[in-house]
């Protein structure tokens, strides 16, 4: 065989192996059943969507309506007085002080952004130690006296301060989070 035969017949063995391998990697058109016939428009379904939850306006949101007075007594085990509330743009915040005349008790809710940059600042500034929170939000992290857990793209903050060990607050403060959690996943609609 002469050598322009044989670089012709590569160049046609080579020809075929790519027009085959193109027409082997083509998608397949689908073929109107033979009873179709002109059927006019054809009703295209989409994927359902599942809506994310709306985010919360913190700066009208009123925390102490997150997590109640009583609820927060409950959770610390001691009486709290009348809350204080704030709400800005980055959070809303309601602190529930502890009596004057002790036990040392306080606790403090935040909603929004501002709870997640308390996280951001604890774990990655401060180098808390966290343990991840299973089941609690879309995600959740605690700490000795403070836990935070994210609904949506809401983030919370549950903060005990107490003179007593930390350990005895790990459920207390775990519970306290379901709630809010649940209210706030309530809020989100």
């Amino acid at each position: 065989m002469s050598t322009a035969r044989l670089i012709g017949a590569s160049v046609a063995v080579a020809a075929a192996l790519l027009l085959g391998g193109c027409a082997a990697s083509a998608p397949e058109t689908p073929e109107l059943p033979a009873d179709a016939g002109d059927a006019g428009e054809v009703e295209v379904t989409a994927e359902p969507t599942i809506a994310a939850p709306k985010t919360l306006d913190v700066a009208s949101l009123d925390a102490c309506t997150i997590l109640t007075k009583e609820e927060a007594e409950t959770a610390i085990g001691t009486a709290l007085t009348e809350p204080l509330s704030a709400s800005t743009a980055d959070a809303a915040a309601c602190t529930y002080p502890g009596d004057p005349n002790g036990p040392t008790a306080q606790v403090a809710i935040f909603v929004g952004p501002g709870a997640k940059q308390q996280l951001d600042i604890d774990k990655d500034t401060l180098e808390h130690v966290f343990v991840e929170v299973p089941g609690l939000g879309d995600e959740a992290w605690q700490q000795d006296g403070m836990i935070f857990a994210r609904s949506g793209n809401d983030w919370l903050s549950i903060q005990f301060v107490s003179l007593d060990d930390p350990a005895v607050f790990v459920e207390p403060l775990r519970s306290a989070m379901a709630v809010a959690v649940d209210r706030v996943r309530g809020l989100q609609g």
